[in-house]
């Protein structure tokens, strides 16, 4: 455990802040073509450049698409011969035009190259505030027309960034932004180091760890709205690793209360602590699947790092990982069928997945420090905090293994990333 904490801390070294920019990594060989079509626009052209950017963007982050522009605007009469040969297997066309001052209408349509149809088609009206969050939208909805499955693109994240203030001091901001990378807001600033934030299912709150008044310990804070953040009561010791249960009423959190690390349940309204590990050993870093039946840890109760599987409704505990001698830090995935994690292969700490139920576990990083994985909504990629140059940057990894974007900050860290659940 002494080793993962100390690799814990080395991502805290920062200089100042910068803007995250997003940087196409790697797509995968057999991506989707694509071919997203320059809007036709009547009024102010830079917002139909930017949806269609926004949107080329997404796809190509994904790793599931290989997304082009055309080289001319794509009206109705499309040359489907001509895109038939160029590889491309689906098209997207639109039309902006500016009503007023700030309000557009929006015409889009998505087109299957080789039957000729209509996949998708929508019209709209959008506030000149709302271009970004409505091109994630429609960038999911096209997702879904095209692979059956959800998008992760009308989601946001959140992470740490630290920066160096000079004199010994650093700032430390609790960030949020699109799932892109871009329109980062920042909700909180300390200067006192925070960990771990974490999204509530229902994407209004995030917990985290602060030591503003001298120790570890857990509050939520509200993005979105005037309200003062919320502490948790004060339990004694290390609070630290919390984690939403997926109806949102309850978190579960690592605490030392009674002297050893310990897993417990605290349920916001009723205020009630339910202990869910008892072993001398550490028991830490706990999530919940999304059916709320299970929670998955860290434990060096077999004498070595691992990770266990705690099934709530009998109570039993299982070792997951056997793989190795250091796994930790994991979650599960939308469907629970598997787990990301940081496995150590020699002195490296890289991210790995693991099947649940066949023990299989593949290596899906090849850097030397990567930590804090989290699965994107839909299960499809794995955003995880690394370091790259001295510099502490957020990665995504596809689960087919093939990384396609890195979120990178010039001049400071970028740590602990967590991915929001769809909006309801």
């Amino acid at each position: 455990m002494i080793r993962f904490i100390v690799a814990f801390l080395t991502f805290y070294s920062a200089t100042a802040f910068a803007i995250l920019e997003v940087t196409i990594l790697k797509k995968a060989e057999d991506a989707f073509p694509i071919v997203i079509s320059p809007f036709l626009v009547k009024g102010d052209a830079k917002q139909g450049e930017l949806i269609a950017n926004i949107m080329r963007d997404n796809f190509n982050r994904s790793g599931e698409f290989s997304a082009s522009s055309a080289d001319y605007i794509i009206t109705s009469q499309v040359d489907f011969d001509k895109w038939q040969a160029k590889k491309a297997e689906a098209i997207v066309i639109g039309k902006l035009e500016q009503v007023s001052k700030k309000i557009f209408n929006v015409e889009i349509e998505l087109l299957d190259v080789y039957s000729r149809k209509t996949l998708y088609a929508k019209k709209f009206a959008v506030h000149n505030s709302g271009i970004r969050r409505i091109t994630h939208y429609l960038s999911d909805q096209i997702y879904f027309a095209l692979l059956g499955e959800k998008g992760s693109f009308d989601t946001r994240l959140a992470y740490v960034t630290v920066a160096n203030k000079g004199q010994g001091k650093r700032e430390y901001r609790l960030e949020i932004s699109d799932s892109d990378a871009q329109n980062p807001q920042t909700i909180l600033r300390a200067a006192s180091p925070i960990l771990s934030p974490v999204w509530s299912p229902d994407q209004n709150k995030i917990a985290y760890v602060s030591f503003k008044n001298g120790q570890s310990e857990v509050f939520i804070q509200y993005p979105f709205v005037r309200r003062k953040t919320q502490k948790l009561p004060y339990f004694d010791g290390i609070a630290s690793a919390p984690a939403w249960h997926p109806n949102g009423e309850s978190i579960v959190l690592t605490l030392s209360k009674d002297g050893n690390k310990d897993i417990y349940s605290y349920h916001l309204k009723d205020e009630k602590l339910t202990r869910l590990t008892s072993d001398v050993s550490i028991d830490t870093e706990a999530s919940y699947s999304a059916d709320g039946e299970r929670i998955v840890f860290t434990s060096n109760r077999s004498g070595q790092v691992q990770v266990y599987i705690k099934h709530l409704k009998t109570g039993k505990i299982n070792r997951a990982t056997f793989v190795g001698s250091y796994n930790a830090k994991a979650v599960f995935s939308p469907d629970g069928k598997s787990l990301a994690l940081v496995h150590r292969v020699d002195k490296d700490y890289r991210i790995a997945l693991l099947d649940i139920a066949t023990k299989d576990l593949m290596v899906m990083t090849q850097n030397k420090l990567d930590e804090s994985p989290f699965f994107s909504p839909n299960g499809s990629m794995i955003i995880f905090a690394t370091n790259k140059d001295d510099s502490g940057v957020l990665s995504v990894v596809s689960i087919l293994g093939h990384e396609t974007f890195e979120l990178v900050s010039k001049a400071g860290e970028v740590r602990e990333p967590n991915w929001s659940h769809y909006s309801k």
